[in-house]
């Protein structure tokens, strides 16, 4: 990173944003309250990828803890497959849900269970990756071409002074929304950099096993590999374990997306270099608030951002230190979590 103070400098036009989704979440928590004395249950029907992921489960969590104080009963399914989504979704409008909040795994095939929740009446909520067709009432995310250009910065600056840098990208699946944007700013980012070539690529579906493969796999086809980006958190951890399988721990750049426990663990030990956090239990939470509006019928933006940041293994030592500090909104979120890995507290 040039400098930390460049990189700080560079979160707060998001962290203005997020601030306000911050806010919001605990303002709709204290007016939900008493609004849930005086009326019936909320039932909202929450849709996400695979649980097993540590951020996805963020953002249940989040939901779920929103839903304790706003009189609201969150219903989970989690899984990696686009119809088993759609049934989901479906399953939850036939249960007459007052509200849908979904993370698509695929953008488009979820079009066909939104338009029939917009048909029911049922508002929807996308989280994380938008959707393509059908009527959401807002979409909560991240700015995802903010974090692949984080975790470029991180790439072009390991990569000075090495000519050829070579680039291996471990994908997630090509038809989320949200991979797809974070991969398409990471490229367009490097691109200008002309000792930076990508070498190799490919689909993983989200499965660390095959992230595990494929990065053994670009590492053994291409030995003078010097980094490795992946679409998200446990990809990031699988390219760490096939570097220290070849012996090379801490002599290969790795990126990866989401900011859990086990990759901020890997960054503060410089195994792995960046991870682009994301803060799920925000989105989560500010997911029920958001539904809970919807069904009141009050209007939403069409897209709240959440917050994104750029965590370096020196940004991480030195926010663990006290030699700098967290974006003020952020601090106590991101300090829990650099605690906990650092611990090895990962759940």
């Amino acid at each position: 990173m040039r400098s930390t103070f460049s990189r700080v400098a560079a979160m707060l036009v998001v962290l203005a944003s997020a601030g306000v989704l911050v806010a919001a979440a605990v303002a709709g928590s204290a007016g939900n309250r008493s609004h849930a004395k005086a009326s019936a249950d909320y039932r909202i029907g929450l849709v996400l990828p695979d649980l097993s992921n540590l951020y996805i489960a963020g953002i249940r969590d989040g939901a779920q803890a929103q839903g304790k104080k706003s009189n609201a009963e969150i219903l989970v399914k989690g899984t990696n497959d686009a119809a088993a989504q759609t049934n989901a979704m479906l399953a939850y409008v036939g249960a007459k849900v007052d509200a849908i909040i979904v993370d698509p795994i695929d953008s488009n095939a979820i079009v066909t269970a939104v338009k029939a929740a917009n048909k029911a009446g049922v508002p929807v909520i996308a989280v994380q990756s938008n959707v393509n067709g059908g009527k959401t009432a807002t979409f909560i995310a991240g700015r995802e071409n903010i974090a692949g250009r984080e975790m470029a910065k991180d790439a072009v600056h390991f990569c000075k002074g090495k000519n050829p840098c070579e680039i291996g990208v471990i994908e997630g699946i090509r038809a989320d929304q949200s991979g797809a944007e974070e991969n398409r700013a990471f490229l367009a980012y490097i691109k200008p950099h002309a000792n930076m070539k990508v070498v190799g690529q490919g689909e993983t579906q989200y499965d660390p096993q095959k992230a595990l493969n494929l990065a053994t796999n670009l590492l053994t086809a291409h030995p003078g590999i010097d980094y490795l980006y992946a679409w998200w958190d446990p990809g990031g951890a699988a390219a760490v374990k096939a570097i220290q399988s070849k012996g090379k721990l801490k002599q290969i750049g790795v990126a990866s997306q989401n900011g859990d426990c086990i990759a901020l663990g890997l960054v503060l030990k410089g195994e792995q270099t960046v991870t682009a956090a994301f803060f799920p239990s925000v989105i989560g939470g500010g997911g029920v608030t958001s539904a809970i509006d919807a069904i009141k019928g009050k209007s939403l933006p069409k897209w709240t951002v959440a917050p994104v940041v750029g965590v370096t293994t020196k940004l991480a030592n030195d926010w663990l230190a006290g030699k700098s500090s967290p974006p003020a909104a952020l601090k106590a979120d991101i300090l829990q979590r650099l605690k906990n890995a650092k611990a090895g507290k990962c759940s």
